[in-house]
């Protein structure tokens, strides 16, 4: 993994529909064959439509471009776990990535094994109101399941990377 790039800090915008752009700013961690890396140690700064702070706990991203998702490690002591955000896929920007939320959420808890799929309701107002389109809404379900299946089987090689790399971001 190359990491030439170590200090650079980018901006994450995470973009809900309709409620406004989420952001973090972010340290490039790597880049490799799975993607680029980000990570976030514990202070990072990070910015919602009706709020502001710093993150209180250290988190390592995984994106590409041309994948319809980014994988989140977050070293929550009380729920270390791997979240997957099914968005559009991530676009770089002048100053970092932006993607498009599409709400459904595989999670994987460390503490159990457990797999879930969070935000159903999220996703069920976003289709209802129409706040995504029909091909946004089928590249959701099938995304999140192929996801969750990924979690399930815990046998690709990035999963580890990311833990390996949420070490360093503390």
């Amino acid at each position: 993994m190359s990491d030439r790039t170590a200090a650079e800090t980018v901006r994450l915008s995470k973009i809900k529909r309709p409620g406004g752009v989420f952001w973090f700013d972010l340290r490039r961690a790597g880049q490799d064959r799975d993607g680029t890396w980000l990570r976030g140690p514990v202070g990072s700064a990070w910015g919602a439509p009706h709020d502001r702070g710093a993150l209180s706990v250290p988190v390592v991203v995984l994106l590409a471009a041309d994948r319809p998702w980014a994988a989140w490690w977050v070293g929550d002591p009380a729920d270390r776990r791997v979240e997957i955000d099914v968005c559009r896929p991530p676009e770089i920007t002048d100053g970092g990535w932006r993607y498009v939320d599409l709400e459904l959420d595989p999670v994987w808890h460390e503490a159990d094994g457990r797999v879930e799929i969070e935000d159903r309701d999220e996703y069920d107002d976003a289709c209802r109101n129409g706040w995504m389109s029909a091909d946004d809404a089928e590249l959701a379900r099938t995304t999140a399941q192929h996801c969750a299946d990924l979690l399930r089987r815990g046998t690709d090689p990035w999963l580890r990377r990311g833990w390996q790399l949420l070490g360093r971001a503390v």
